[in-house]
């Protein structure tokens, strides 16, 4: 030990690493101990990286990372919101494709087997059915009110439509039906 108190190497540290002094502003020491902290550093460890470039290079490959984990984030995002769009679109399109068919489809049990028949737009049962509201004479309802009709099985209507039905349905001698 010396005289000063301190040990021969004590006194090479000193001077191979002398202690540096400054002022800041509160805020200032604030945010550098928050920056120091966030590096997991003392502020003079901060401060000694930072001066090494340590400090900007770490802090920019932090960006990068960042903003390569935001990017990947936003894109697989607007993947998700995409795929979840088309798939809500495919299943609310079957969804609503089913309940039109349950709502608005017109069947009959098939006097064979008693599956349903289904009847499409201008198919041949499509055909007779129009003509035998025409025939009778059927409307809407607002519609027949307006003229003091009602929607009733008209008899003669009905022996017109019943020719004319049998007229469209009757077999020519090779066998095909009209």
């Amino acid at each position: 030990m010396t005289q000063n108190g301190s040990y021969p190497s004590q006194g090479k540290y000193d001077a191979n690493n002398p202690p540096v002094s400054f002022r800041v502003s509160k805020e200032e020491r604030k945010q550098l101990e928050e920056m120091a902290s966030r590096e997991g550093m003392t502020a003079g460890q901060y401060v000694r990286d930072f001066l090494k470039g340590i400090v900007e290079e770490r802090e920019t490959e932090a960006k990068i990372r960042k903003d390569g984990f935001d990017n990947g984030r936003n894109e697989g995002l607007k993947e998700g919101r995409k795929d979840g769009f088309d798939d809500g679109r495919k299943e609310g399109f079957k969804e609503g494709y089913k309940n039109g068919m349950n709502d608005w489809q017109i069947w009959y049990p098939c006097s064979y087997c008693n599956d349903s028949v289904y009847i499409r737009p201008m198919d041949e049962a499509h055909d007779v059915i129009l003509k035998f509201f025409l025939t009778l004479g059927w409307g809407h309802k607002s519609c027949t009110d307006k003229k003091g009709t009602r929607n009733y099985l008209n008899p003669k209507r009905l022996q017109t439509f019943l020719l004319v039905a049998e007229q469209t349905t009757s077999s020519k001698p090779d066998g095909k039906n009209e």
